[in-house]
């Protein structure tokens, strides 16, 4: 009986050992569990008050286009504002913007983005004239960008198109966030990747069948958790691996860059990003638009731009 005791004594002891090495490691796997659901609600619930607006429409204006001067005339007052000598002169190099916010231009002041910028420094830098044609449109995701590529006007501007510049795949996968909130899964954001990466086939095929040799330049993803989640490393890992995927996918086309921007994010001290703390501020944009015109010199994709 005695032994009996004993041993139960010990083995008391033992599990009582072993629950006390474990429970470190559950914290540590709870603490970043909720780091990670924390990181997703803001992702999910945070709304810019100026792009609240503009997410409820986007839905109804799926086909609306915006046709931009670097000083980003709408194409109404465009056509409104006609002068002899904008008849009389057609611009050197016609740009047209495709895919979602980013290019749009979400969180810029002055409603430029990346490529209102990227225009105004090619012509101020480099004496050529750029009109602009942005059909990006804020939430954009991957099908119904391939929607739009069947609306006749945009088929005629990419047609005419001397450069295609465009984002796409941010939305996707705040698709995954979204739908796992309460249970977000690597597996769930690798099945997402696989499907992203057909239909962004789909969307090159496209383009490429409308406009055979016009430069792509391809924009890559930025970590929009950086600066208050700098500890939710999974995130980051996600946004690289979705980019990897994404650079090996369009650049199967001869004619397509991938301008990566994770790193202007990642390693500059200068706060970048818009208050929503999701899209990129003015300086933010203009570190696109410079990085973009870096790559457009360096391997000189436009032979209509003169760079010296």
């Amino acid at each position: 009986m005695k032994k009996q005791r004993a041993w139960l004594f010990l083995f008391l002891i033992l599990a009582g050992s072993i629950l006390l090495s474990i429970k470190p490691v559950m914290e540590y796997r709870s603490q970043r569990l909720n780091e990670i659901k924390q990181a997703a609600s803001m992702m999910v619930m945070n709304k810019a008050p100026n792009e609240t607006v503009i997410s409820s429409i986007a839905d109804k204006k799926d086909s609306e286009s915006t046709t931009v001067t670097p000083e980003v005339t709408s194409k109404e007052v465009e056509e409104v504002s006609t002068s002899k000598e904008d008849d009389e002169k057609d611009p050197d190099v016609t740009m047209v913007g495709l895919g979602d916010s980013l290019t749009k231009g979400s969180g810029d002041s002055t409603g430029q983005g990346y490529i209102g910028r990227l225009a105004a420094n090619i012509e101020n830098e480099a004496d050529t004239s750029v009109l602009v044609e942005n059909y990006a449109v804020h939430g954009r995701r991957t099908p119904k960008l391939y929607k739009m590529l069947n609306e006749e006007n945009v088929k005629e501007a990419l047609g005419d198109a001397d450069v295609i510049v465009m984002s796409i795949g941010g939305n996707d996968l705040m698709k995954v966030v979204k739908e796992h909130f309460l249970d977000l899964q690597m597996d769930d954001f690798q099945k997402e990747q696989t499907n992203y990466v057909e239909r962004l086939n789909q969307i090159m095929n496209r383009i490429r069948s409308i406009n055979s040799e016009a430069p792509i330049l391809f924009i890559g993803l930025y970590n929009p958790l950086l600066v208050n989640f700098q500890s939710v490393t999974e995130i980051d890992q996600i946004v690289q691996r979705w980019n990897g995927a994404t650079q090996e996918t369009v650049e199967k086309d001869e004619n397509t860059t991938f301008v990566p921007i994770y790193e202007l994010f990642h390693s500059v001290d200068e706060n970048l990003f818009f208050e929503d703390g999701f899209h990129p501020n003015d300086q933010g944009y203009e570190l696109m638009a410079r990085q973009i015109q870096y790559r457009l010199q360096q391997d000189e994709l436009v032979e209509d731009i003169p760079f010296e």
